[in-house]
């Protein structure tokens, strides 16, 4: 990564990339709205936790069981700051036949497969408390802004906390009415580095760029690109877990009916990415990375270790996949840059 930029040039880039971010974290945060609510019940909300089963009403006994044919899994994540993100995958999907899907493959990719980030508050003054997801950015381009899920917690018997997310029922009622809920069992915080420490966050796309280099001098720097900045997010948890939501700010259609077309479902799986799984950060080497191990991601094509070399200043963080060598002989890389939030007003 370093040997893609000249040394002054790259700190002088650097350094103006981080005094335009300074503080920018508190003022964006502000702006999406949402809040942190106050309450006994909030502080018991941030963590990571991952989905244990999906259950349904058992009319007969009135008992939660099991869905039948449940075989998905996936992570929420809430954050002090206010900020929550979730992804849900099936675990068994059909590959692509190529590289790109064909709408059909871009249906059944997206069919199970749920993925949005936002802010969180927490009502627990109600009989049947609840909590309040605001999408900032989602998966269907056309859903709900606000989604309320009733909670429960609950500790199981060998000390595990368990998270119980009750959706309203689709026609109408309360929690009385709910005929499903999903399970999710809180990760432990891991034995993270001080360094890995740094990591932990809810991280808003800036901005990317790239650079070419050929025998060791520098012959391209720029191609700033936005079509993500804003919309997009990394988040790291003090489990060790990771998730990434990468969606594009402009030209995501609302489907025209309840289910998308084939080019609708092209269209929506192209203009969002994301992935899930857990993080490892390598400060040691030179230049430093992190590894980020997908166990869950939107591409039904297997998973893979993706890693990120790095670089932290302040509320910035940089990420960049390992240069590659392009036709004309040159090393290419991109560079992602992300600003760390604050509080959610």
């Amino acid at each position: 990564m370093r040997g893609l930029t000249s040394g002054v040039k790259a700190a002088v880039v650097w350094s103006a990339v981080v005094v335009s971010l300074a503080g920018a974290g508190r003022g964006t945060a502000a702006a999406q709205g949402g809040g942190a609510s106050a309450g006994a019940d909030r502080a018991r909300f941030p963590g990571a936790y991952e989905l244990v089963t999906v259950e349904i009403l058992d009319p007969a006994s009135g008992r939660w069981i099991a869905s039948p044919g449940y075989n998905s899994n996936g992570y929420i994540i809430y954050a002090e700051t206010g900020h929550m993100g979730v992804q849900i995958q099936p675990k068994v999907r059909e590959r692509f036949g190529g590289a790109i899907p064909t709408g059909d493959e871009a249906i059944e990719a997206l069919r199970g497969y749920t993925a949005y980030f936002g802010s969180f508050t927490v009502n627990d003054k109600e009989r049947d408390k609840f909590v309040v997801h605001k999408r900032f950015g989602q998966i269907n381009p056309g859903g709900d802004v606000e989604v309320r899920r009733y909670y429960d917690f609950e500790t199981t018997p060998n000390g595990s906390v368990r998270l119980i997310l009750t959706p309203p029922p689709a026609d109408g009622g309360g929690k009385d009415k709910a005929r499903r809920r999903l399970v999710w069992q809180r990760m432990a915080d891991a034995p993270l580095s001080a360094e890995a420490k740094k990591f932990i966050g809810f991280w808003r796309l800036h901005y990317t760029d790239s650079y070419r280099a050929k025998n060791g001098k520098e012959v391209f720097h720029g191609d700033r690109v936005e079509r993500r900045a804003g919309t997009s997010y990394i988040i790291y948890a003090p489990s060790g877990h990771m998730m990434v939501h990468l969606m594009n700010k402009e030209g995501r259609t609302k489907y025209a009916g309840t289910q998308p077309t084939p080019d609708e479902a092209f269209q929506a799986y192209r203009s969002y990415t994301g992935y899930f799984g857990r993080f490892i950060t390598y400060e040691n080497h030179n230049p430093p990375f992190v590894y980020h191990s997908q166990q869950g991601s939107m591409n039904p094509g297997g998973y893979s270790e993706q890693k990120r070399f790095y670089q932290l200043t302040g509320n910035v963080l940089r990420l960049a996949p390992p240069p590659s060598l392009n036709d004309a002989g040159e090393m290419t890389q991109g560079h992602l840059y992300w600003e760390k939030q604050g509080p959610v007003y």
